[in-house]
């Protein structure tokens, strides 16, 4: 059980703070991170690609927003013992990861900056084999330089 009750967790439910500042998308970022992923895709490499595939640049792999995680991008006040910046009173070595998703208005391109929103969405706790485990949802919404919309990102951490 978390360190906080159910109840003050339910009640942060909605709120919202940037966690992620200044992710520019660089050229050689996006290579090195389609590499990495060993995607060798040359649209993610070549802008003359990416042109023909109908792209304003050259696109970031779809789980180049990880790049995000790197403290670099993280606020000042970012709150580096909690999860993505929300001090939900988990205990660090009984969460884990429970699930990630995506949802695309388009890629990123090479020369847009990046800004990511967290809210916690939901919060809940199930029975397991061993207690209760409580659930945390947070959403990510990553707008670019022009606050568009680009990716939305959800994930979910257990504390076990």
């Amino acid at each position: 059980m978390p360190a906080k009750p159910l109840t003050e967790l339910e009640e942060m439910i909605g709120v919202s703070r940037i966690t992620v500042e200044g992710l520019t998308v660089e050229r050689g970022k996006v290579a090195e991170f389609a590499t990495a992923v060993r995607d060798e895709n040359p649209v993610y490499r070549d802008a003359e690609m990416a042109a023909e595939q109908g792209f304003d640049g050259i696109p970031a792999p779809p789980t180049f927003t990880q790049v995000a995680r790197h403290p670099h991008y993280q606020p000042a006040d970012f709150d580096e013992d909690g999860i993505q910046g929300f001090d939900l009173g988990f205990d660090e070595e009984r969460t884990v990861h429970g699930e990630q998703e995506y949802e695309f208005e388009r890629p990123a391109v090479v020369g847009e900056t990046l800004t990511g929103t967290t809210t916690l969405t939901d919060v809940f706790q199930r029975e397991g084999s061993d207690g209760t485990m409580t659930f945390a949802v947070l959403t990510t919404e990553y707008r670019n330089n022009d606050d568009e919309l680009l990716v939305t990102e959800r994930r979910t951490a257990i504390e076990t």
